[in-house]
């Protein structure tokens, strides 16, 4: 025991006034630099996200344009181009030639309305998106689509081929089908997810020129190439955009259960549930006897 007379030391009071330990600033550091790398890769995938569908959109757009340009000299009714000398003699070669240019002019304006119309200008517009989206469906379904099933039956690399394009068409027809009633319906989630299916079919003709451009460069047989750089955007394009679909509906359902038992709380008053429990309390001691 110290003596009355004995001030104490100073370095005992400086360590009651000293700072904490160094574990809890680590703890605090750690749950610091673990929320902001969450936000970190949270930012960045959206940064992907965003510029990678506008990539997408552009790169499209650009595709489109050189494919119009490309497809110029078919509208030039006093010499034929190469393309169409290749497929003659053909059986009905005015309905043939009418369909093609129909098809490339049809083609030509709907492929970049589809594009403008997934873009959030058109979207934030719903009057203009409405009208321009009822306009594009028509092009679709009562121009591009039937000229181009006229066209398939005498693509180059045979049945195969033109099972695939049948198959692009029905896709295309049939989405366009499904997302004008969802629209009608007011069932948003199903028609971004038909619209999607459309612009994905419809960007095939992108894909698969390059694609042929590719496989042609590394000396793959053309009748084989043609047949890969239709097939695989057809059904790649499919897959992604049920692969979109599905992983843009996840992210809402535990929004809806919350959002559900929110609900019941807000109908159901605790008054009435304690009621309800102190009931079944007595039942199950009544029935104990």
């Amino acid at each position: 025991m110290a003596a009355p007379n004995e001030l104490p030391d100073p370095r005992t009071r400086a360590n009651f006034n000293s700072t904490p330990p160094a574990l809890a600033p680590l703890a605090t550091a750690k749950k610091g630099n673990a929320f902001l790398e969450f936000v970190r890769r949270t930012g960045m995938r959206r940064t992907i996200r965003h510029w990678g569908g506008r990539g997408f959109l552009i790169s499209m757009l650009l595709g489109s344009a050189l494919i119009t340009l490309m497809s110029l000299p078919y509208f030039d009714f006093e010499t034929l181009p190469p393309f169409v000398l290749e497929k003659l003699p053909l059986r009905f070669e005015a309905l043939w030639l009418a369909a093609l240019r129909i098809h490339v002019a049809a083609a030509a304006l709907s492929f970049p309305l589809c594009l403008a119309l997934m873009t959030r200008a058109s979207q934030r517009r719903p009057r203009f998106h409405r009208l321009l989206g009822r306009f594009t469906g028509v092009l679709v379904l009562f121009a591009l689509v039937p000229s181009g099933s006229v066209l398939s039956f005498d693509a180059k690399g045979g049945p195969i081929v033109s099972a695939g394009f049948l198959l692009s068409a029905a896709i295309i027809a049939g989405s366009m089908v499904v997302g004008v009633q969802a629209a009608r319906r007011r069932d948003l989630i199903s028609h971004a997810r038909a619209m999607r299916h459309v612009l994905g079919q419809m960007s095939v003709a992108v894909v698969s020129r390059a694609m042929i451009v590719g496989l042609d460069a590394i000396g793959m047989d053309p009748d084989v190439a043609y047949v890969v750089a239709l097939w695989l955007p057809v059904l790649a394009s499919v897959a992604v955009v049920e692969w979109l679909s599905r992983r843009s509906i996840w992210p809402r359902k535990p929004l809806a259960f919350i959002t559900f038992i929110e609900r019941v709380r807000r109908e159901v008053s605790p008054f009435s549930a304690v009621l309800r429990v102190r009931a079944l309390f007595r039942a199950v001691a009544r029935d104990g006897r």
